[in-house]
């Protein structure tokens, strides 16, 4: 499960399309380092990727 904390609400997430949909239509995210994570399958690697910029986000495997 990934959690994406936002100003007003907590987004849960247990499919990583549906996390993925949400953050392009959220954050606008693409380019190389994005269609590696969306390759990834990996929920992870989402993780990883939305802490580094900056998103408050939490993984529970």
């Amino acid at each position: 499960m990934l959690i994406i904390q936002l100003e007003n609400e907590d987004k849960e997430f247990d499919n990583f399309k549906s996390a993925i949909d949400f953050c392009e239509d959220e954050f606008g995210f693409e380019g190389q380092a994005w269609d590696e994570v969306v390759n990834s399958l990996s929920m992870s690697e989402l993780f990883y990727f939305l802490e580094d910029d900056g998103v408050w986000v939490i993984h529970k495997p």
